[in-house]
């Protein structure tokens, strides 16, 4: 532990040697000696990013400048400015409820972002939402009894909802189960991790800045569909070989069944829809950041 510390430090403290560059083409391209540059806290973050995989937050990656990586706790963590002034930091967590709360208190304890927001792939249990369509959480509960509130500043549009979120211990897969899951908790989308990010910005001190939560899952797995559990797998619960590329791999896996093939292009749609969308987001929230960090 206390090397993976002493490594998180050299991120944040060290000259830019010690960095990698996610992007070749993503250098920080700022002049060096820049009084602006050098006075950057890059110990800080606006917003904070966790998702499962990197598939999920792939278009966000692309317009994050000047990006720097580590790894730690069997996640992935990466830091980059948007539009060059807000500070984004993207935590690619892997799988497990555990996990996920695990990296996002690493998120709160070393970067202090002003807002965290839990991102990835989600299953419908109602006929409303679609495929490709984008929700937020106004409350996040589980299977257990658990359950909180979600203060959601950003309104419902079209293809936009905001609705409970439950979190299962597995992903449903059948029509059935998802209506049943439905009907006991009264949620309109299930995913398996949310709620333990949530958990850590709720349980953040009282003499700490306040961190602020969104969850936010586009939709792959309609209510009345049955998904295949390889596809399941892979999109939604990927092993650490998987992770890296998991619709590449899907793709090469099933590139021969036309029907696993489609939930990999559904995936990679719904992808492109909601990294729009959180791009949008995170502007909004960052013009109410004070950054009095930089």
């Amino acid at each position: 532990m206390r090397q993976h510390k002493d490594h998180r430090h050299a991120l944040r403290h060290s000259p830019d040697h010690y960095y990698t560059s996610v992007h070749t083409t993503m250098t920080d391209r700022s002049p060096q000696g820049n009084d602006d540059e050098s006075s950057i806290d890059r110990r800080s973050a606006d917003i904070g990013i966790i998702c499962t995989h990197s598939d999920e937050i792939g278009p966000l990656l692309k317009l994050l400048d000047r990006q720097r990586k580590y790894a730690d706790q069997g996640a992935t963590f990466r830091g980059g400015f948007l539009d060059e002034t807000i500070r984004v930091a993207v935590a690619e967590a892997g799988t497990g409820f555990a996990q996920h709360r695990t990296v996002a208190q690493t998120l709160v304890e070393e970067h202090h972002p002003s807002w965290i927001l839990s991102v990835g792939f989600g299953t419908a249990l109602i006929d409303e939402l679609n495929a490709g369509d984008v929700c937020l959480a106004s409350e996040i509960c589980d299977t257990h009894g658990n359950s909180l509130t979600v203060k959601c500043p950003i309104p419902e549009t079209r293809r936009v909802f905001v609705r409970k979120h439950v979190v299962a211990d597995a992903h449903p897969q059948s029509a059935t189960d998802k209506l049943a899951l439905a009907e006991s908790t009264d949620a309109a989308v299930v995913d398996t991790t949310s709620l333990a990010v949530a958990q850590v910005c709720t349980d953040v001190p009282d003499d700490a800045p306040h961190t602020g939560f969104l969850s936010m899952r586009a939709i792959v797995n309609t209510v009345d569909e049955t998904m295949p559990s390889n596809a399941v797998q892979a999109l939604f619960e990927p092993s650490d070989r998987q992770k890296p590329t998991v619709v590449e791999k899907l793709r090469k896996r099933f590139k021969r069944d036309p029907e696993v093939l489609s939930w990999e292009n559904r995936a990679t749609e719904a992808a492109v829809n909601m990294n729009r969308f959180l791009v949008s987001v995170i502007r909004r929230l960052a013009e109410k950041i004070d950054r009095t960090r930089i």
